[in-house]
């Protein structure tokens, strides 16, 4: 089974999306040979790549309109969701920078089949940790946790290697139907679009394992996810 996964690093509902479909996978009552394909997409594309990060919650009051009660009230409700995952997100420590150059480093991983430990890790960098996922330095010590070569990761992230894949991705994305992230396409026979309820992760891979459905369908109704345009995670 292939599974794609368009995502971007600083959303939180793709953190918890890929926590829902790794449980789901664990938890199928047959064997699951997954192969999971990782796929650009930015919520912040115009943000400036040589800008310093900007904390969270600033950044939604100023370029979304977001009140901070609805901020707060907005990032707290997710926190909870992470913890029930056994995931940590501290949104008060997190910074909003232009995820680019980690999308051209989780591209350069997948060739050695490394792409879903580097994405772990740009989530664990970004939420819990608080990094800044466009510094270089940070960038290459992640990517040397994970085995890869220093050296080669820093010759990468000196070159725009890879920049036109991630455009591809997220035009690819679009044309499948994507108008939030997480968005999840299972042997393009299914789509769950959002961090939808767990059965229909459960359900989805049943499916996918049973038929040969096409085109693609879409799985449940639209499920939580950030929305590229207001910035809301909800």
């Amino acid at each position: 089974m292939k599974i794609e996964i368009w995502s971007d690093i600083i959303c939180p509902f793709c953190y918890i999306g890929l926590t829902k479909l790794e449980q789901a996978l664990q938890e199928s009552s047959g064997p699951v040979q997954a192969e999971i394909s990782w796929k650009s997409y930015q919520l912040n594309p115009d943000y400036p790549e040589d800008a310093p990060g900007m904390p969270t919650y600033d950044y939604l009051v100023q370029t979304k309109g977001m009140s901070m009660d609805d901020v707060v009230a907005m990032t707290s409700q997710l926190s909870t969701q992470g913890r029930e995952l056994g995931i940590v997100l501290n949104f008060d420590k997190a910074i909003v920078v232009n995820t680019k150059k980690a999308h051209r480093l989780i591209h350069f991983a997948q060739t050695y089949g490394k792409g879903t430990l580097i994405k772990k890790s740009l989530f664990k960098a970004h939420f819990t940790d608080g990094l800044d996922v466009n510094d270089t330095t940070v960038l290459i010590a992640l990517a040397t946790q994970q085995g890869l070569s220093a050296q080669e990761v820093q010759a990468l992230l000196g070159t725009d290697k890879y920049a036109y894949d991630v455009a591809q991705d997220i035009q690819e994305g679009v044309n499948l139907g994507l108008r939030g992230v997480p968005f999840f396409v299972f042997d393009r026979k299914y789509a769950i679009p959002g961090a939808q309820p767990m059965e229909v992760f459960h359900n989805t891979i049943k499916e996918c394992l049973q038929t040969q459905t096409a085109p693609l369908q879409q799985r449940g109704e639209e499920g939580p996810s950030c929305d590229p345009e207001t910035g809301k995670c909800e």
